[in-house]
């Protein structure tokens, strides 16, 4: 029944909407499916993916699928990544240009990240209780594609959280540093300041 009523609102989405893109949309805990609309005019692509916010040993994870804004296109099929010994965000996001191809859930192992040293390491900081700075606790080793180091200071709000301050020294890949804000869907962030360098050599 859920196929026939899914081929029915695709058709009739297909005849009301002319050319536009049809997407599944929708946004939840660990994994989602929600219902199949036309984009507007002018979206060319769908996107689905996961966003694993982590402090300590809480975890947010939120799936999420929709329709590609032009101006977010650039965050596509990018490798998001900012990582502290404490805190951490893993983004991946998943585009196709044809109709339906965000259907299929995103696999978690999508957010495996590779934990072998890759020779780089960055100072080390975090708290959620200011937005002007912490003292580093030491050096991360930083592994897999993480070839920057950078620091975050501002206010953000996690998947169910409220809005805090937070300062953080990480661990992160090139993408995370050209893309990594506006690929976000679940955490949201505002006054706050990324800076990214060049990692040291252990």
């Amino acid at each position: 029944m859920r196929v026939l009523l899914t081929a029915t609102a695709v058709l009739f989405a297909m005849i009301t909407r002319g050319n536009c893109i049809i997407c599944e949309q929708c946004s939840n805990i660990n994994s989602c499916s929600g219902f199949f609309a036309p984009c507007p005019a002018e979206v060319t692509h769908c996107v689905k993916g996961l966003e694993n916010s982590t402090v300590g040993s809480n975890v947010r994870l939120l799936a999420y699928k929709g329709c590609v804004d032009p101006s977010r296109q650039a965050t596509c099929d990018k490798e998001v990544i900012f990582r502290s010994s404490r805190m951490s965000l893993y983004i991946t996001r998943e585009c196709c240009d044809s109709d339906s191809c965000n259907s299929k859930n995103t696999k978690q192992a999508a957010l495996r990240i590779p934990k072998t040293p890759n020779g780089f390491k960055c100072p080390d900081c975090d708290t959620d209780r200011s937005t002007t700075g912490c003292a580093p606790v030491g050096e991360l080793q930083c592994t897999g594609n993480e070839n920057q180091c950078a620091t975050f200071m501002g206010r953000a709000s996690r998947p169910g959280d409220s809005v805090r301050g937070y300062t953080v020294y990480a661990c992160a890949t090139k993408d995370a540093c050209e893309v990594g804000i506006s690929s976000m869907e679940g955490t949201k962030v505002s006054q706050f300041d990324l800076k990214c360098s060049d990692p040291i050599k252990v």
